[in-house]
């Protein structure tokens, strides 16, 4: 115990060395909260949708999204849902997510050569941007070099931007701040087999924005139109702003997310500037909520959610990408008070009839269109910031009644003999759950996919699959609500495995030792593959802090597993089940939490 609770003590002062600061309201529990709910609405919203020919856009009243239809050549929000959905399947890895999110990215083929918008950006690079970086497919990267060539299409040499659009006949040859976003698929695509000119393009675009949009005090012009034969400037404003000489709080977020994004694949010192000037103004006139107003000039309070979750999202990688420590310390702080007021009741959609995940988002407010909604964009870079937090909080797997969605990818290299631990807990009395693994190379379709598995079974304790049948050394008995640890020793060239279990509070039990893997399962070469499955009820049993180590690792000690144990209660992780799924390892800055809080928790008792 003292062992624990000094290292525990290292490790906290150690990240208050590196990076403490004063506002750390946003936490992990926060984290699983969002993305719990996230996994909720985006799995009822794609059931909602007719088909995958169209995607949300805003939320009505009834509770239900507008749509847009994935042909849309002028729409600029169809790359959102999809990349929502690919976020989530970074969560877990699951293959389930995988597939909702490609059935919703590959309609978007039809845009690669779509040369009427700037936008191509938003559409592709969110759905077959995060394709391509979560699988490494190369027909989603084939896709993204096809739409950079369409979107430099619109470049403009006298100018040096890309020309926005088309639609509007009272300009000529328009910027728009909101382009800034559009740059990552040049910048990518010069990165990953494109042309370099594409870097040229991005590159003379943000700096053309940042002489005419970029007032000198930091504010910022949402567009700037120019005469297309001599290149000057025809006029100036705020498209969807209140007035001309207004800031128009979502064109100015996408300011800071953009120079921070352009910064970050060029290392150029002058769009860390840029990201700088355009960062400090907003944060000197943004409310203490830190949700600005749609726009920062306007009468009245109407605030725009979006605009607060795109500007959380750039200032957390902001501050990794800032080179002084003091700015690096600023922007984190108020990217985490940020998301904490997005994660309150005011701004939270949970328990609300809106199907997204932000209340109180603002589309164009002067043309009364989308006020005071849930927006598919706000949601996407909400989820983003949450992810930017932490990719690996300790989000809990949840059991699946479908062996589909009951799959964890836990990667090829795991060979030879390896070490597994989690901790289950049974959320049910009844139970008929089981723990397998197969091959990275095996998709699960039965039970016969699985080579090793753990089971709660109906009489009430674990047992472990033996060749043809199951079988315990010993019974360890299960109880609804309460936290087991389980430790698998998995000897792969020579097909066997050994279980240990641990009930709380009390010692390791082995249950199997050297079981024969299961009869007739198909070859394994690794553990690429995990399955939480249940043949009773969706979410009826939850695993959390899955690790996979090489050899042999002894179990941690009673003191450890139940410190994790109090600790994943103190997150709430068994609060709703369902509210929270899929996987992740449990990184140092977690566990250390986990841990001190729980050890705190034990010397108030």
């Amino acid at each position: 115990m003292r062992a624990l609770a000094s290292w525990t003590w290292k490790v906290l002062g150690l990240v208050l060395l590196l990076g403490g600061s004063g506002a750390r309201a946003f936490n992990d529990a926060d984290a699983l909260k969002v993305v719990g709910f996230a996994r909720t609405q985006l799995r009822k919203s794609a059931s909602a949708m007719p088909n995958e020919t169209r995607s949300p856009k805003a939320s009505r009243a009834d509770g239900t999204w507008t749509t847009v239809a994935n042909t849309d050549e002028v729409a600029w929000t169809q790359g959102f849902f999809p990349g929502g959905l690919w976020q989530l399947y970074q969560v877990g890895l699951e293959p389930s997510w995988q597939s909702k999110a490609d059935r919703w990215t590959r309609p978007l083929e039809v845009q690669k050569t779509n040369r009427k918008t700037h936008d191509l950006g938003f559409k592709m690079f969110l759905s077959f941007g995060n394709a391509y970086r979560l699988t490494g497919d190369a027909y989603y990267r084939n896709v993204l070099l096809t739409s950079a060539e369409s979107l430099a299409a619109r470049y403009n040499t006298r100018i040096g931007i890309i020309d926005c659009c088309d639609w509007n006949s009272a300009w000529d040859v328009p910027l728009v701040t909101d382009t800034m976003m559009n740059l990552e698929l040049l910048l990518w695509a010069s990165a990953n087999g494109g042309r370099a000119e594409l870097r040229t393009m991005a590159v003379n675009h943000a700096l053309t924005t940042l002489r005419d949009a970029v007032r000198p005090d930091g504010s910022s012009f949402h567009y700037v139109d120019y005469n297309a034969a001599t290149g000057a400037i025809r006029s100036k404003g705020t498209f969807q702003g209140y007035s001309t000489n207004s800031t128009w709080a979502r064109g100015h977020a996408w300011l800071i997310h953009g120079y921070t994004m352009v910064y970050r694949y060029t290392g150029d010192s002058r769009m860390l500037a840029a990201a700088r000037k355009v960062t400090d103004w907003y944060l000197s006139r943004v409310p203490t909520d830190m949700v600005p107003k749609w726009d920062f000039d306007a009468p009245g309070t109407q605030k725009d959610s979006s605009a607060a979750a795109i500007v959380a999202s750039a200032l957390l990688e902001l501050s990794q990408l800032e080179t002084d420590a003091a700015r690096k310390t600023r922007y984190r702080d108020a990217a985490l008070r940020t998301l904490d007021t997005l994660v309150s009741p005011a701004y939270f959609a949970q328990g609300t009839n809106s199907p997204g995940l932000l209340l109180h988002g603002v589309g164009h407010l002067p043309a009364n269109q989308e006020v005071d909604v849930s927006l598919i964009y706000g949601d996407y870079y909400f989820l983003e910031a949450v992810l930017r937090f932490n990719p690996n909080p300790p989000y809990p797997w949840y059991s699946k009644l479908s062996f589909f969605e009951s799959q964890h990818r836990l990667g090829s290299g795991n060979t030879g003999v390896r070490t597994i631990e989690f901790d289950v807990t049974p959320l049910a009395s009844r139970q008929d759950g089981t723990i397998g693994y197969t091959d990275s190379a095996t998709s699960v379709t039965d039970y016969a996919s699985l080579n090793m598995t753990v089971r709660m079974n109906l009489e009430g304790y674990f047992d472990v699959r033996n060749a043809g049948a199951y079988a315990s050394l010993t019974r360890v008995p299960y109880v609804n609500g309460r936290t087991y640890h389980v430790r698998i020793l998995a000897d792969l060239p020579a097909r066997r495995y050994s279980v240990w279990v641990r009930p709380p509070g009390g010692s390791e039990v082995q249950i199997a030792n050297r079981f024969v893997f299961r009869t007739g399962a198909p070859p394994i070469d690794d553990l690429g593959r995990a399955s939480v499955r249940t043949l009773i009820a969706d979410s009826d049993f939850r695993v959390l802090n899955h690790q996979v180590r090489a050899g042999v690792t002894a179990s941690v000690s009673d003191e450890s597993t139940e410190a994790l144990s109090d600790a994943e209660e103190s997150f709430g992780c068994g609060a709703t089940p369902g509210r929270a799924t899929s996987s992740g390892v449990l990184t140092v800055l977690g566990v250390m939490v986990l841990l001190q809080r729980s050890l705190s928790t034990r010397r108030r008792r």
